[in-house]
């Protein structure tokens, strides 16, 4: 089972429907989701969509990455670089408002998600 299959049912599981429940939300075939989870094929852009909406969970919580595998580090500056396109006016202050934001952001899905 790959990763999405896994994320998908997990996610389903969480709401409480059954396959066909999901299938019917998000306007597939009653052996789509079967399918899905099994990973014998993966739905197009729209219908990944439409189960994140369903699901309340983002893109990422589906095709979220391997947990095992540790992303790359990331220097402050590098960080600033990424985030204010190399402004050099950027202080310590005006990044820690942002991250402490994302944090926030992150805080509250999580929440959202766990309801």
């Amino acid at each position: 089972m790959s990763f999405f299959g896994a994320n998908l049912k997990k996610a389903r599981k969480r709401c409480g429907l059954t396959q066909r429940q999901l299938a019917n939300l998000v306007g597939a075939k009653h052996n789509s989701v079967s399918n899905w989870e099994t990973g014998q094929n993966e739905p197009d852009t729209e219908t990944i969509r439409k189960l994140c909406d369903t699901l309340s969970i983002t893109a990422n919580d589906l095709f979220g990455a391997d947990p095992t595998v540790t992303p790359p580090a990331i220097s402050r500056d590098e960080l600033k670089i990424a985030l204010f396109e190399g402004d050099d006016k950027i202080t310590e202050n005006m990044l820690q408002e942002v991250l402490d934001f994302a944090q926030f952001v992150k805080e509250k899905y999580r929440k959202k998600n766990e309801s």
